[in-house]
């Protein structure tokens, strides 16, 4: 329902964009002021603008559907750019023209090296971000608990969003990363899939590649908010009866991937370390599943040995570690994933990204392996974590 009440912004603003690039156009060169020029621009642009819905309208088949997909994600990332461009420059041109009080043809001018350069700046971010979101990187951690026993070294990932943006190549290479850190216990925190079981490429590729990753204790990870299956339409999803969102075969891949689920439960690891597997605030609520407090999940655990919460969204800080959380593990943010995001999302989360401790608990949130929306990272990077725990005991 947002989809179709945003559809006319949406437009307008697409519009908006036409007529300012084909005046930019126009006054760089008679040829582009041409009615040739103009509607194949045209036809191009409305290509892109249209291909969030018509990869939502494709079914079939999945060549044709992925291929729009794909392109619709890195569309609503050059739309951003392109928007913040164009706002940028007629601000600019509005204080010239108000300090300056240039002619008609000065003008033009200065609009053909505006518009050239806010164009130049956008194929440059958004080019960057594309490649950019393809870099894996491994950010480290050093955290002290307290506890007896030996130090370990956990492998955190998060918010791969297996789907249509995703390169089996590129799990393959997170995968021989964790395997490099030679980790004593590897958790996925939230949003393995991306809403839709069958974008998910070559998926015996993909579970043999996670399934590949060795540590002392296993993997465990608990499911995201992107974790069910519904349709999606320019970031809106559609209402499905619950039994349609829980789509089981997300439930046999992740099963052939290694990874234990621990929503809602704890296991004690060799050693004594205590993982809890909290299940994510949104995906109960989609499924009409119940979710338990900080306090209740935590009570039947031994408070004199080390806690460790997993879960997707990093919220509930304080009451984590009043309930005696020693080490929380969270993703979800992206870290704001594009510029200017990696700004506004430190407004939303108490650690929107990285570690901080939180009344004597440590809190480690990854901003990602995967992307959600537009295949680009801008301001911000894909990455594994690994964080050495260091025991007081």
């Amino acid at each position: 329902m947002l989809a179709i009440i945003f559809a006319p912004f949406y437009i307008l603003v697409n519009i908006y964009l036409i007529r300012w690039v084909l005046r930019w156009t126009g006054a760089c060169h008679r040829v582009f002021g041409t009615k040739t020029f103009r509607v194949i621009f045209v036809i191009v642009y409305a290509f892109f603008a249209l291909t969030p819905l018509t990869g939502f309208l494709v079914k079939s088949p999945l060549w044709l559907r992925r291929a729009l997909k794909q392109a619709g994600n890195y569309w609503f990332g050059w739309l951003l750019y392109l928007i913040l461009a164009v706002l940028l420059t007629e601000v600019v041109l509005f204080l010239v023209r108000k300090a300056r009080k240039k002619d008609f043809a000065e003008m033009q001018r200065v609009r053909q090296a505006q518009g050239g350069a806010a164009l130049l700046l956008v194929c440059a971010v958004s080019f960057y971000g594309m490649a950019h979101a393809k870099t894996l990187y491994v950010t480290d951690y050093q955290v002290s608990v307290p506890g007896a026993g030996a130090d370990m070294t956990v492998a955190l990932l998060a918010d791969l969003h297996l789907g249509y943006s995703t390169d089996p190549a590129y799990i393959e290479q997170a995968a021989a990363a964790v395997n490099e850190m030679r980790p004593d216990l590897i958790v996925l925190a939230g949003d393995l899939f991306d809403n839709e079981f069958d974008a998910v490429p070559e998926p015996e590729r993909v579970a043999a590649a996670l399934a590949g990753m060795k540590s002392t204790y296993g993997t465990y990870g608990v499911w995201g908010n992107h974790d069910v299956s519904e349709p999606i339409l320019a970031g809106f999803t559609w209402s499905r009866t619950d039994a349609d969102k829980w789509d089981r075969r997300m439930d046999a891949l992740a099963a052939d991937m290694g990874i234990t689920m621990i929503d809602e439960r704890s296991v004690t690891l060799p050693g004594g370390v205590q993982l809890v597997g909290r299940a994510d605030r949104s995906r109960t609520k989609k499924l009409g599943q119940g979710r338990v407090s900080p306090a209740e999940a935590l009570a039947p655990l031994d408070q004199d040995k080390p806690i460790f919460v997993l879960e997707h969204e990093p919220g509930e800080l304080a009451e984590l570690a009043a309930a005696g959380a020693d080490l929380h593990l969270a993703g979800h943010t992206h870290d704001g994933q594009m510029f200017p995001g990696n700004l506004t999302i430190k407004l939303m989360w108490e650690n929107a990204c990285g570690h901080i401790e939180k009344d004597g608990m440590d809190s480690v949130v990854t901003s990602g392996l995967g992307v959600w929306g537009p295949d680009m990272r801008v301001g911000t990077r894909s990455e594994v974590v690994r964080i050495s725990v260091h025991f007081e005991g």
